[in-house]
C-alpha cells in the first residue's frame, strides 16, 4: 500500500495545524504503518479516502484516533535516571522548604502513558512522605488513548522493566492481569486529562514543578516560544522547569536560572 504524495501533504498540514505535529518529508511508511489499522475499524478502502474524510468532515472520533495512531507515546520509569537524581537531591528539598503548608503541583507535560507522572509520585512517597500527603501530579497527552493508560495505571512486565527498580516495584506495583498496576496510595497522587499544548492552555493554574521532556524536539520554533509565553503564565518564583537533556526553550533568557551550572536543561524561575 502507498500514499499520495498530496494525500501526505495534506495530512502534514493537518497535524501541523492540529496539534503542531511536524510530520516532516518521506515519511510515507510512518503515515501507512500507523493509520492502516483505522482503515477496518471506520470502514474506509483507502488512506486516501480516510485522510481526505477527516480533513473535510473532522468528524471527533475520527480525529482524534488519526492523531492517538500517529503521535509517538514513548516512556519509561525514571526516564533519564540523572534527571531523577537532580530532582532527589537539588530540586524537591528547596520545593518542599519553601512550599511548606501548602500542596505541591506537578504537571507532566506530553506523559505518554503516564510513567513519568507515577516515577514521581514513587519517589515522593519514597523520600518525601510528607509533602507526598497533600502533592497533586497532573498528567496530560494529547491522546486519549494514552490519558485513559495513565488512568488505569495499568502496566506491562515489559514495561515495568524498563527503568523501575526492583525495590520500587516491589513496593508500589500490585500484580494483575498478567501485568502490574500501581497501588492505590500512588495512584491517589496523580490525575490525568488530555491536553493539546499546541492549543491555548486552561485549568492549569500555578505549578510548583513542571516536567516537559521529550516533546520540544518535535515542535518549531514559533510553537516552542508559544509554549514557552504560556509556561511562563503558570509558574511563580522558585518552581522549576525540567525538559530533556537535548531539549530548550527559546526567549527565557533572563527569566530562569539554572538549578545546577553543568545542567542546563533543569531551571528554577526568577519571576
Amino acid at each position: 500500500m502507498t500514499i499520495a504524495l498530496e494525500m501526505y501533504d495534506r495530512l502534514a498540514e493537518f497535524l501541523q495545524a492540529e496539534i503542531a505535529l511536524q510530520l516532516g518529508e518521506s515519511r510515507g511508511y510512518l503515515v501507512e504503518h500507523r493509520l492502516s489499522p483505522l482503515l477496518n475499524r471506520f470502514g474506509f478502502d483507502s488512506l486516501e479516502d480516510l485522510i481526505d474524510v477527516v480533513i473535510r468532515e473532522r468528524e471527533s472520533t475520527l480525529v482524534q484516533a488519526v492523531i492517538d495512531a500517529m503521535v509517538t507515546c514513548e516512556t519509561s520509569f525514571f526516564r533519564e535516571p540523572g534527571t531523577f537524581d537532580l530532582l532527589r537531591t537539588r530540586v524537591i528539598p528547596p520545593l518542599f522548604e519553601e512550599r511548606q503548608g501548602r500542596a505541591l503541583r506537578v504537571w507532566s507535560g506530553a506523559a505518554a502513558s503516564g510513567q513519568e507522572a507515577y516515577s514521581v509520585a514513587m519517589l515522593l512517597i519514597d523520600r518525601f512522605p510528607s509533602l507526598a500527603r497533600t502533592a497533586n501530579i497532573l498528567a496530560t497527552d494529547v491522546s486519549s488513548r494514552m490519558v485513559q493508560r495513565t488512568r488505569l495505571g495499568w502496566y506491562s512486565q515489559l514495561e515495568i522493566e524498563r527503568g523501575l527498580p526492583h525495590p520500587l516495584a516491589r513496593r508500589f506495583l500490585t500484580p494483575e492481569h498478567n501485568g502490574y498496576k500501581v497501588r492505590p496510595e500512588v495512584a491517589a497522587l496523580v490525575s490525568a486529562r488530555q491536553m493539546n499544548l499546541a492549543r491555548p492552555w486552561q485549568m492549569l493554574g500555578i505549578l510548583d514543578l513542571v516536567l516537559l521532556r521529550n516533546i520540544l524536539i518535535y515542535f518549531s520554533p514559533v510553537v516552542k516560544a508559544s509554549i514557552a509565553e504560556q509556561l511562563i503564565r503558570h509558574l511563580a518564583p522558585g518552581s522549576v522547569l525540567v525538559m530533556a537533556t537535548a531539549e530548550s526553550l527559546p526567549g527565557v533568557d533572563g527569566r530562569f536560572e539554572k538549578v545546577v551550572p553543568s545542567e542546563p536543561h533543569v531551571l528554577r524561575f526568577r519571576g
